[in-house]
């Protein structure tokens, strides 16, 4: 970052105006900016429909958007609903247009999407639509509100302690620190460039997880041998392999961790942003590098439960509720088990114990002794470690990806800030 960039922050942040600045407000904006209220911007704001939507759901019709479609300043569409022609008909106020502007009213409020053509003449329920004006760019509002700046922009329209709520009236006296529509138009393409970039490599990332998932299916099952191994695999107990492990946390170890997806064994504070054990944690199980835990909540991705191993930290402790075990030594590759177990290869077996109508608050009810009479697939000590190579080596190439992605995002986040604020001003 140049150095005069640097300096406007530092000056910012002091409450000092910059030469070519001006404050008005409370706000410190360049000169040729001016402050906006919600009705300058947009022609027509409005709340969507609010109400029993249930009778006019059906198969095909008229798509619906709701709250939960938007994520990320995007609309997920495997989410969406259809409603009848006659609800639509009936609820001229919440339909939707292209450009228009979706702002979510409560919960996550103030994020939000542009509806693109796929959605145009579609309707909505409980979000605040905004049509824009000419002289508003609906790219550039978006990424406002879902920038961490609309924290500052919202605060004073937000209302609830529980649950956030905003209102289509709230919207209108919103007042917004506004360039030219030229400028607003450079700015938003500048990051939907950036957003280019990112949707390019989650796409890489997805089409990499998928080779993965593949490439596991076959390895691990034995349907596909990697060149110079032909021996029989062999089912075995995993009992016979592993012993479960109990230890306590005696020593007042408090590396809490709880099972990610994504990343496996992790420290709970890290992965939560705040602490959720119990301020007791001697009653937890103590784990060693290397050491495996269940966890009994079925969760997305994993329908009877996630079995991770240990690999981040040299100890660590864990909830008394997971199931945690430890590989008998020279009995079995501890990279082979991790891959075999995050294929779901054992899902099956978990199955039929895992009596039906066993859940409870998404926890399984599964007897410890039947976890460790499951049959795992093992083909020769050579060829577990050739395999968990192979394996290993694909993930080495997605966790890149992943922090590439995130290098990406971040990029785009000090974009927002620099940009959206007029600390850092576009050729115009």
């Amino acid at each position: 970052m140049k150095e005069e960039i640097k300096e406007r922050i530092e000056q910012i942040c002091r409450c000092d105006i910059p030469e070519g600045y001006k404050k008005e407000n409370g706000w410190i904006i360049p000169n040729n900016w001016s402050m906006r209220k919600g009705t300058n911007l947009f022609s027509f704001i409005r709340n969507g429909f609010v109400g029993t939507v249930t009778p006019y759901y059906c198969k095909d019709g008229i798509r619906y958007l709701q709250g939960t479609n938007i994520k990320n300043g995007k609309i997920v569409s495997e989410e969406v609903f259809f409603v009848t022609n006659e609800f639509h008909t009936k609820h001229p106020n919440s339909q939707l247009r292209t450009g228009d502007i979706v702002v979510i009213q409560s919960g996550a409020v103030g994020e939000c999407a542009v509806i693109n053509k796929e959605y145009n003449g579609g309707n909505c329920h409980a979000l605040i639509i905004m049509s824009p004006h000419d002289k508003t760019n609906s790219l550039w509002f978006s990424n406002l509100l879902n920038s961490p700046y609309s924290s500052k922009l919202l605060r004073g329209i937000i209302t609830g302690n529980t649950i956030k709520h905003i209102l289509a009236s709230d919207m209108k006296k919103l007042e917004i620190p506004t360039p030219s529509v030229t400028e607003q138009k450079k700015i938003a393409n500048i990051l939907t460039t950036q957003d280019r970039v990112i949707e390019l490599k989650e796409k890489r990332l997805a089409e990499k997880q998928r080779q993965k998932k593949y490439i596991m299916q076959q390895l691990l099952t034995g349907k596909k041998r990697l060149p110079r191994f032909s021996g029989e695999w062999k089912a075995n107990r995993l009992r016979n392999i592993a012993t479960r492990h109990t230890k306590r946390n005696a020593i007042g170890n408090t590396n809490v961790l709880t099972i990610s997806a994504q990343y496996g064994l992790i420290n709970q504070a890290e992965f939560f942003n705040k602490a959720v054990a119990s301020d007791d944690k001697s009653n937890y199980f103590l784990l060693e590098k290397g050491d495996f835990a269940y966890n009994k909540s079925y969760s997305n991705g994993y329908p009877f439960g996630a079995i991770k191993r240990l690999t981040r930290y040299e100890v660590g402790i864990v909830s008394p509720l997971y199931i945690c075990f430890r590989i008998k030594e020279g009995s079995v590759s501890g990279e082979y088990l991790e891959q075999y177990f995050e294929a779901g290869l054992m899902n099956h077996e978990i199955q039929a114990f895992a009596k039906e109508g066993a859940r409870n608050h998404g926890l399984l009810n599964i007897a410890v002794d039947d976890f460790f009479n499951s049959k795992i697939l093992l083909p020769s000590p050579e060829e577990q470690t050739s395999i968990a190579e192979v394996l290993s080596t694909a993930d080495r190439e997605i966790d890149l990806l992943r922090q590439d992605i995130e290098q990406e995002k971040k990029k785009k986040k000090a974009l927002m800030q620099l940009l959206l604020t007029g600390i850092v001003r576009v050729k115009v």
